[in-house]
């Protein structure tokens, strides 16, 4: 049965009382190596999500799984060497990528997984892992599967309305999570352009497939501090808005989301449904009655993932992305292109903040859409990895989008880990992510 969440004004923003932003200042961490470069030569491929698939029995055979939009899934070695392109079907845009572990098929047996979300058509899809194939993904989503979105509310949110999928209020930012303790698989999928995140049901099918269904919803307000979230403007990038969602984790030991509306900040709320909080505002903009100067967060806030300790320690990451390229107004600096990183406890504690500069070859990261990270030592990455999206890879002509190239960087997590005071944790005999 749907249920839904709709929030109310009554929101905790938990670290709102935390030092001044100028206080926090953004270290400059160098990158271990980059995946080819990818342009609209690629079909048109634009990398956008990666996730780190651990291989059970040969570290050294893990893999790097990522959205490349219109040119559909890169999965790469550690060495940043492709292995096998995905291209999606016709009007297909897979947008974001996460791992289920030990996903229970219609027969019993176990597979690992990679689910991905089709903005183009609205679709929540599922590969199959087999690590010892040389093309390692193939598709197992089930050939029923009905659109994630076909209604979406009016802004009022009290009534919906049907959705054509060519208006792309699709699926869009995407999470999952298999909770051993009840067998549920979660998935969470954001609707792009809607202030809206499903909250669906990883089922089994007959032949080998999979089915995401949706079980419930929850909203964010459409406005906040007197903003209109659906405002927009042509002219001015600091009265533009937008009320959608897309980075999202899930905390493999609590259930908890965490979910970045992209101008407004980190919710967070149970997975199996609840109240959702505000835990986390971003700058907002100067020109807008929803303004944070003491945020380290620059609008937007895009990918999340959650570095896991074996000492129980666990590290939320968010990608400040900003908006200060193209048509955008000046760097929000020093948080433009830049992550923030939190303790997770009973709330989120700021620690500071990073950057992947330019090393060699590579350029800095600039614009990340996703990222992904590991305490499990792998060849090369002893100390844990770190990969993230760079949305302008070899495009520093005053980055101005003209010419789309994107790629992949790989950060040894102790780089990250030693740059800040005191230090965060590195987990040398690693984590274990099927437990």
């Amino acid at each position: 049965m749907l249920k839904t969440t709709i929030l109310t004004a009554a929101l905790l923003c938990a670290t709102s009382l935390a030092a001044m932003a100028q206080d926090w200042p953004v270290a400059d961490i160098k990158p271990t190596l980059q995946t080819p470069i990818l342009t609209e030569a690629d079909n048109d491929a634009d990398a956008d999500d990666p996730a780190i698939f651990i291989n059970p029995t040969d570290a050294a055979k893990s893999l790097v799984v990522a959205a490349a939009k219109n040119g559909g899934i890169r999965v790469y070695g550690l060495d940043g060497k492709l292995i096998q392109t995905i291209i999606p079907a016709e009007n297909g845009r897979i947008n974001n990528v996460d791992i289920v572990y030990g996903f229970t098929l219609d027969d019993g047996a176990k597979a690992d997984v990679i689910v991905g979300s089709d903005r183009g058509l609205d679709i929540i899809r599922t590969w199959r892992i087999d690590p010892a194939a040389a093309e390692p993904l193939s598709e197992i989503t089930d050939p029923a599967a009905s659109r994630a979105f076909p209604k979406r509310y009016l802004p009022d949110a009290a009534e919906t309305e049907d959705n054509p999928v060519d208006d792309q209020n699709t699926v869009y930012g995407l999470a999952a999570w298999n909770d051993l303790v009840t067998g549920t698989v979660w998935v969470v999928g954001t609707q792009r352009s809607q202030p809206t995140v499903g909250v669906f049901k990883l089922t089994a099918t007959a032949g080998g497939h999979a089915l995401a269904v949706l079980d419930h919803d929850f909203r964010a307000p459409a406005e906040q501090s007197g903003q209109n979230l659906f405002e927009e403007n042509e002219d001015d990038p600091l009265l533009d808005f937008s009320p959608q969602f897309e980075g999202t984790v899930i905390d493999r030991t609590t259930g908890i989301v965490y979910a970045g509306q992209e101008d407004v900040g980190v919710w967070t709320v149970p997975v199996t449904g609840g109240e959702p909080v505000l835990v986390y505002k971003t700058r907002g903009s100067s020109k807008s009655p929803f303004n944070n100067p003491d945020s380290v967060i620059s609008r937007d806030i895009e990918g999340f993932t959650i570095y896991y300790a074996a000492s129980g320690t666990k590290y939320l990451l968010a990608s400040s992305q900003g908006g200060a390229h193209g048509d955008a107004p000046a760097p929000d600096a020093p948080y433009d292109d830049s992550f923030a990183a939190f303790a997770i406890g009973d709330q989120l504690e700021l620690l500071g903040s990073f950057r992947v500069a330019a090393e060699g070859d590579m350029d800095a990261v600039q614009e990340s859409d996703g990222a992904d990270v590991t305490s499990v030592a792998l060849p090369g990455f002893e100390n844990g990895l770190f990969i993230t999206q760079d949305g302008y890879a070899a495009d520093l002509n005053g980055l101005d989008g003209e010419t789309a190239s994107s790629n992949f960087k790989l950060v040894d997590w102790a780089a990250i880990a030693n740059s800040f005071t005191p230090p965060l944790e590195i987990t040398l005999q690693g984590w274990d992510p099927r437990k």
